[in-house]
């Protein structure tokens, strides 16, 4: 018995057909992160909000000012790329490590310098509701990268003792019980 396509079925199960290799090539050699990928495009376009905002209010708005973020997302396109080949390349079908934190390390300074201008934006249009220390830390996490940030993050003066980030004791599970008496792990050090 011969089915009765439609022409639109026709036409969608064409282009699947075409479309389905493109996609895989692209998950699997260019990028693969569209979660992310929605996370900087809101900040993107709440940095272009607020960016139109702020030179509105400077009487300095340009097509030519605009155009910039065409160039923005094409160089982001460029690092997003990037990453997701220093992070998922193989060598003789192996995946490699040598790049496994250079994704969270890219990804968090998009994330920081996008933040960054919206709050930079923002402190243009109303100076009183952006922390100036909270530019600074950001600032830094743009140009320095989130290392440099938790360096000079100052130690709270009220804070208890310092965090043991030593591995949780591991249990015996066929007696159910703690192998050692040591504190678990992220748990304040007694001094």
């Amino acid at each position: 018995m011969l089915l009765a396509l439609s022409a639109k079925t026709i036409l969608s199960l064409r282009v699947a057909v075409v479309l389905t290799p493109v996609l895989i090539f692209i998950e699997r050699y260019l990028f693969n992160d569209w979660n992310f990928l929605a996370y900087l495009g809101v900040l993107i376009a709440v940095d272009t909000i607020f960016g139109v905002q702020h030179h509105w209010v400077k009487h300095s708005i340009s097509s030519r000012a605009f155009s910039r973020l065409f160039t923005k997302c094409g160089i982001y396109v460029g690092l997003l790329v990037l990453t997701h080949v220093l992070t998922s390349f193989q060598v003789h079908g192996k995946p490699q490590v040598l790049f496994a934190w250079f994704d969270t390390f890219m990804y968090s300074c998009m994330m920081a310098r996008e933040g960054l201008s919206i709050l930079e934006h923002i402190a243009f249009i109303e100076p009183r509701l952006v922390p100036k220390a909270l530019l600074k830390r950001l600032a830094i996490i743009s140009d320095e990268g989130i290392e440099a940030a938790l360096v000079a993050m100052p130690v709270a003066q009220h804070s208890a003792a310092p965090l043991n980030l030593t591995p949780a004791p591991v249990a015996d599970v066929a007696t159910a019980e703690v192998a050692t008496d040591e504190p678990a792990s992220l748990t304040p050090a007694i001094l």
